[in-house]
C-alpha cells in the first residue's frame, strides 16, 4: 500500500533532480486502484464525516489506522468520471503529499517524489532547489509536511496500540454489493461498543483526558460511512 502508487520512486538530490520541478496535480488518478489508505489520527475528525475508519495491522506488525476508499479490490470511488475527488470529501493526507514520498535509507528517512508522475517536469511548476543547490522554500515546506505525516503515523500507532491493550479492538467484516457483485472487506478491526460502556470509570477518565476517547468517537460515527462506499460503488 505504501509505495503501490509509486512508479519511479528517486530519492530528491541536487545532482538529478537539479532542474525539476513541480506543479500542482491535475487529477487523482494515480490512486484510482486504491481501495483502502492509512490515515492518522489527528486527520480523524475530518475523516469521519467522509470515510469509515478502521484498524489493521501494518507490514511492521504495529496496529495503525486506514480509511476504506472503496467496496471492489484496486477501486477507489471517491474519484468521480474526470478523475477528480469528489467535491466536498476529505483527501487523505497519505494521498495528498504525492508526488513525495519518504525511503528508508540505511538508517534515515530520504525525502524521494515519484519520477514518473506528471507533476514532475523541467519546465513548469515550483523549483526543488535554488541556482546555488540550496533547496527552495517550495522543498523545505514539502519536508514539514512529510515529518509531521510521518510523526503523525508514529503517534497513531501509539494511540491505536492503547485501544488494543485495552481490549476494545474485534475482528471485523463488511459484505458490501458493487455492480451486483458481493464483496466482503475483512483483515480489519473496530471498537467493540459494549467493551468501551464496560471500561471502568479510571479507564474511561483516562482516555478522555487523553482525547483518545474522542477519537474513539469519530471512528465509531465514520462506520456509518460504509453505506455511502456502497451507494458510490452503484
Amino acid at each position: 500500500m505504501e509505495l503501490g502508487i509509486y512508479r519511479k520512486v528517486e530519492i530528491l538530490n541536487k545532482d538529478l533532480h537539479f532542474n525539476h520541478k513541480v506543479t500542482p496535480l491535475k487529477n487523482y488518478q494515480f490512486s484510482s486502484s486504491l481501495r483502502e489508505c492509512v490515515i492518522t489520527a489527528n486527520e480523524f475528525y475530518e475523516c469521519a464525516k467522509s470515510l469509515p475508519i478502521l484498524f489493521t495491522e501494518s507490514k511492521s506488525g504495529s496496529l495503525t489506522a486506514i480509511t476504506l476508499l472503496g467496496v471492489e479490490p484496486e477501486k477507489n470511488v471517491m474519484l468521480d468520471e474526470n478523475l477528480q475527488w469528489r467535491a466536498g470529501e476529505y483527501i487523505p493526507a497519505f494521498l495528498r503529499r504525492y508526488p513525495f514520498v519518504f525511503v528508508q535509507n540505511d538508517n534515515s528517512l530520504m525525502l524521494a517524489l515519484d519520477a514518473a508522475s506528471e507533476a514532475v517536469n523541467k519546465d513548469d511548476g515550483q523549483a526543488l532547489f535554488e541556482s546555488n543547490g540550496e533547496a527552495t522554500s517550495f522543498t523545505k515546506k514539502v519536508m514539514g509536511f512529510m515529518k509531521d505525516f510521518q510523526q503523525s503515523c508514529k503517534n497513531t500507532e501509539s494511540i491505536v496500540a492503547t485501544i488494543n491493550e485495552l481490549g476494545l479492538l474485534e475482528d471485523a467484516k463488511a459484505e458490501m454489493v458493487s455492480a451486483g457483485k458481493k464483496y466482503s472487506i475483512n483483515g480489519f478491526k473496530r471498537v467493540n461498543e459494549e467493551k468501551l460502556k464496560a471500561l471502568s470509570d479510571e479507564q474511561t477518565l483516562e482516555l478522555v483526558r487523553s482525547g483518545v476517547y474522542n477519537l474513539i468517537v469519530a471512528h465509531l460515527m465514520s462506520l456509518s460511512n460504509f453505506r455511502k462506499l456502497s451507494v458510490l460503488a452503484n
